[in-house]
């Protein structure tokens, strides 16, 4: 009957849609898994707090880690929202291809870590794609100022890393340094939730002795359109000291 099939069809379409719905968090957080990370040596764990099902796990994390470039820009004004937003279109232009070569190497494609946009490279030279990494770090610095940055692949100096077309992309090499950081799941950060967890790791740092340097840091690894429950999100501190090995 008419009726039976337009139902069977229903059925099929519902069920695809739910395969979509359950398989693109998935998908999402596959590749974000494989994009690569800035590297650290764990030298402690801070605390202990009540996970998922009863499982208990460190609060926070010591970490120590190795130099690595980013590519920043400080955005003025405004709330956290729109400095991720704004902060996250200019240096993405720079990764997906408005950037100039290092002086005759020529183009080439550089390996993708997750999937891009195709750009046309700028008239004064020759662009390069970035494989994306993950997280995307902001920094909350004086006047309601934010520094929004991509942490670049290991595999770049300064020097042979593509140069930025957008003046305002600035590239910067991070030293070593050791940082406290607090991780938790859920929807992309706002001031509110940062000043919670910001508070919760300072209590943290401050029980084990340690003295918070410069600025808070909050690291996003996840696209915003991720589920809440898929998204992972940090809130750091440099620490002054270098601190013991693992306890």
């Amino acid at each position: 009957m008419p009726s039976t099939a337009i139902t069977a069809t229903l059925g099929t379409i519902g069920g695809l849609a739910g395969l979509a719905l359950i398989g693109w968090p998935i998908a999402i957080w596959y590749e974000v898994r494989k994009c690569e990370k800035p590297r650290y040596t764990l030298l402690r764990t801070l605390g202990l707090r009540r996970g998922w099902f009863g499982r208990t796990r460190p609060a926070a994390e010591v970490r120590q880690y190795a130099p690595y470039l980013m590519a920043e820009v400080t955005m003025q004004g405004g709330d956290m929202e729109d400095a991720l937003s704004g902060g996250f279109r200019q240096i993405a232009g720079f990764i997906f291809g408005k950037n100039v070569a290092p002086e005759g190497e020529g183009s080439r494609k550089v390996a993708m870590t997750s999937p891009v946009t195709l750009e046309m490279a700028p008239a004064d030279g020759d662009s390069r794609k970035i494989a994306m990494t993950a997280p995307v770090t902001a920094e909350l610095g004086p006047d309601n100022a934010y520094k929004v940055s991509f942490i670049m692949p290991s595999q770049y100096t300064k020097e042979t890393l593509p140069k930025p077309v957008n003046p305002s992309v600035h590239i910067k090499e991070m030293p070593a340094r050791t940082m406290v950081a607090l991780t938790w799941h859920g929807k992309s950060p706002r001031e509110a939730e940062v000043e919670k967890r910001k508070a919760e790791l300072l209590e943290l740092m401050a029980e084990a002795g340690l003295k918070p340097k410069g600025h808070v840091h909050c690291w996003q690894y996840d696209p915003p359109f991720q589920w809440r429950w898929f998204r992972t999100n940090e809130i750091l501190f440099e620490v002054e000291e270098p601190a013991a090995a693992t306890s």
